[in-house]
């Protein structure tokens, strides 16, 4: 009676198994489709760890002990649809603390998220109509520091989301592979958000990150363009220049607001790498004067 119930289950199985099979090449054809579907989004990305560290004991030349921890990300998801439509995102993150010797606090070496989202219409072969989309901000408060009595004291006066920058615009893209691509447009709107409580005692006349007493935002209309151009430099040595520039219609339109990212990768194997990251950045509404953040580390990496 086993063996009989067992044959009947076998049978059972086989004629729905027949029933389901696709006829001659359907099932080849699905998995074509499947395959290329999941080959229009492409998926690539790098995560770094650096840590410095220096110690000094009785060292006649003197030196301060310090500490420094950075980790980032750096992560792209392109999706390449039907009729030339082209969807391109980027993801930014860098985090960094730094200790030295004598100090009573934590500070900064590095802070920031930033999302960029392009969506394009192919022109021809390199050139696509575009929107484009920029989200700049940070994850932690950001701190005056300063002494009291002899003592180490810190004013908080940034904080996650305040300030927020965000860009839209339309224009062109250009893009040649994953190593070069430009965006131009020429109507690009800009606004800068920060929360009331940084603003609403502000002396008469002062700004907090151009946003005037009592506000949250200022809103500007402009041009911009922004690109990425990545070379090799030498054998396991490559570099990546990331560029904004921005210019307002509405406002000080002589002056032109920059921003300039390069990182200098040197791959030692697959999992350690040195980086040297040059940071430059003019904007005449957060200060008026050129920003510099240079980064030097040898930690790390995982590259997707």
């Amino acid at each position: 009676m086993k063996y009989l119930t067992f044959l009947l289950l076998a049978l059972f199985l086989i004629s729905n198994l027949e029933a389901q099979q696709p006829p001659d090449g359907q099932e080849v054809d699905t998995l074509k489709t499947d395959v290329e579907k999941e080959n229009k989004f492409k998926f690539f990305g790098l995560t770094q760890f650096n840590f410095n560290q220096a110690y000094f004991e009785n060292w006649v030349s003197g030196g301060e002990n310090s500490m420094t921890g950075l980790f980032s990300v750096d992560y792209n998801i392109n999706y390449l649809g039907e009729k030339g439509w082209v969807w391109d995102n980027n993801l930014m993150l860098s985090i960094g603390t730094t200790y030295l010797s004598g100090n009573a606090f934590f500070r900064k070496a590095d802070d920031r998220i930033e999302i960029n989202s392009v969506l394009s219409k192919k022109v021809n072969t390199y050139w696509n109509y575009s929107a484009y989309f920029n989200f700049k901000t940070q994850m932690l408060p950001g701190y005056r520091y300063f002494k009291k009595d002899g003592e180490d004291q810190k004013e908080k006066i940034s904080r996650i989301l305040s300030p927020t920058i965000i860009q839209l615009g339309l224009g062109w893209y250009y893009k040649e592979g994953d190593r070069a691509w430009f965006n131009v447009a020429p109507l690009a709107a800009r606004g800068i958000f920060v929360s009331k409580d940084y603003t609403q005692n502000l002396s008469p006349g002062e700004k907090y990150f151009g946003v005037e007493r009592g506000a949250s935002s200022i809103v500007s209309m402009g041009a911009s363009l922004s690109g990425l151009l990545q070379s090799n430099l030498m054998e396991n040595i490559t570099m990546d220049n990331k560029f904004n520039v921005y210019i307002n219609y509405l406002n000080n339109i002589k002056n032109i607001d920059f921003e300039w990212n390069a990182n200098i990768r040197l791959k030692v194997n697959d999992k350690i790498s040195s980086n040297l990251i040059v940071h430059l950045q003019y904007d005449d509404d957060l200060i008026s004067r050129l920003q510099i953040r240079e980064l030097f580390g040898l930690g790390l990496s995982i590259d997707i």
